[in-house]
């Protein structure tokens, strides 16, 4: 794949390029050095799955340009290609800008709280078309696939997705969400800090994007991280705690699940997946009391 982008981007009078490779998981992610371009490559194992990564990678364009216009920063397509969104063989390319590796002072509780309450304003603002719970779906497909686990605390965690995926679809009101707003990708920049990786946006419940963010703060962290906690402590009545503890239990889940099945495919860290997993139980335990306080 890296080759056949390689060879897309010669044609588009890009030379001399030195790939790096940034990552690998449900996109490979390439630095088409020392040009300031990043070639996102979905990752296919079928036509339908090339049809979803196209329908995904336009969405994130969209998205993008979306956000960037209400004043959200964010990582934008990259201006140096004849197009944003390439065909690449049996699967397809996005082009974006390239963001250095930079150091940014960490963002106190309050900044990170108002980072995310700007993306999910500008978020609910948007009125292109969003797959239903699209990014859950995905969860649901990671699920079905561990059901053969020997491991009792997956079998546990199926059956607590199961409850959640049925309350899941009988949400009424569901709303336009970044779909993965977690900390890593909100991203040091010579600009400051940036969103990206916009191909999850879903219509997803109340308080998704915040629940995404604090996620793993959560599971590693416990209750008392500062970001988690200042969070929870701006929410304004037990409506809203409830939502929010229903959004998170359903994130930690999607999280751990998730991770845990692209790991065993060989496509994700599996230490990291694992420590997420040993984690879990006590974790949702926590958000339950949090809830009935």
């Amino acid at each position: 794949m890296i080759s056949e982008a390689i060879a897309v981007a010669k044609l588009a009078g890009l030379d001399g390029i030195a790939p790096v490779e940034l990552s690998l998981g449900g996109n490979l992610i390439v630095h088409l050095a020392p040009h300031p371009i990043v070639a996102r490559i979905a990752v296919v194992r079928s036509r339908d799955e090339a049809e979803d990564a196209l329908a995904s990678l336009a969405q994130e364009l969209r998205i993008a340009r979306h956000l960037h216009d209400r004043n959200v920063p964010v990582l934008l397509p990259s201006d140096r290609m004849e197009a944003s969104l390439y065909a690449l063989g049996d699967t397809w390319m996005s082009c974006w800008n390239y963001v250095p590796p930079t150091a940014l002072p960490p963002l106190s509780p309050e900044d990170a709280a108002a980072r995310i309450d700007q993306l999910s304003h500008a978020m609910r603002g948007y009125r292109g078309e969003l797959p239903h719970l699209g990014v859950w779906e995905r969860t649901v497909r990671s699920a079905e696939r561990l059901t053969g686990s020997a491991d009792p605390r997956v079998q546990a965690l199926l059956t607590r997705f199961a409850d959640v995926d049925r309350q899941m679809r009988r949400e009424t009101e569901l709303f336009p969400c970044h779909g993965d707003a977690h900390a890593g990708n909100l991203l040091p920049s010579p600009e400051g800090w940036i969103w990206a990786d916009f191909e999850d946006a879903s219509l997803m419940p109340a308080f998704w994007d915040k629940a995404s963010f604090v996620c793993n703060r959560a599971l590693f962290g416990g209750m008392q991280e500062p970001v988690f906690s200042y969070i929870v402590s701006r929410l304004n009545d037990s409506g809203e705690r409830e939502a929010f503890a229903f959004a998170l239990t359903a994130r930690v889940l999607m999280s751990v699940l998730g991770n845990l099945d692209f790991a065993l495919a060989g496509s994700g860290d599996l230490p990291f997946a694992m420590s997420q997993l040993e984690r879990a139980e006590a974790c949702l335990a926590q958000v339950s009391r949090m809830n009935e306080g």
